[in-house]
């Protein structure tokens, strides 16, 4: 990497989540959101990237962890989920600089637990190392838990500290068009 540290972070994934949106308000930071195919060819330094999910392969490794194998030696950080069978292979293989979240395993640097549906809202709390916070967002049509463990888990390895996460997302003065799907009952 060049002397100066890029600023922007890179989620990968297939779109129509809210990954880079939600990190791009915890950290705020520039992210990018790329194709699997655009990651691939992107020539740029990122001082993250974060993998939100992963194809369903029919042989060998999904676009996702191509690309993310790809970008390995242009970013210091690398953020993915640990529930998939391509995540915890990719853990095993970089050891240095990843950072994993999981609805539920150990492992994780970052973990859900007690996930539920309540009162209109997704709450969890979010388990690190070393400290444990009730989180409690808005979901609209679909509840998205990998939405917000990918996005808590790039702020966390980029250095936000986990209360202010949670604080930002369990702010109710969120406007709807803060998100990308909007309530059908509002």
């Amino acid at each position: 990497m060049r002397n100066e540290e890029p600023l922007t972070v890179a989620v990968v994934g297939r779109g129509r989540t809210e990954t880079a949106q939600l990190l791009r308000r915890l950290t705020g930071l520039p992210v990018e959101k790329l194709t699997p195919c655009q990651a691939a060819r992107s020539q740029k330094n990122y001082r993250a990237v974060v993998v939100e999910n992963y194809d369903q392969p029919s042989r060998g490794l999904s676009g996702c962890a191509v690309a993310r194998f790809t970008l390995a030696d242009r970013t210091p950080i690398t953020v993915v989920g640990l529930d998939e069978p391509e995540g915890q292979r990719m853990v095993k293989a970089m050891p240095q600089g990843v950072y994993a979240y999981s609805d539920g395993r150990p492992q994780a640097n970052l973990t859900a637990k007690n996930v539920r549906l309540r009162g209109g809202k997704l709450e969890f709390e979010a388990l690190t190392d070393d400290e444990l916070m009730r989180v409690r967002v808005p979901y609209c049509h679909t509840p998205r838990l990998y939405d917000h463990l990918a996005a808590i888990a790039g702020a966390l390895a980029l250095g936000v500290p986990l209360a202010e996460c949670v604080a930002k997302l369990n702010d109710t003065s969120l406007q709807r068009e803060d998100w990308s799907h909007t309530d059908p009952e509002g």
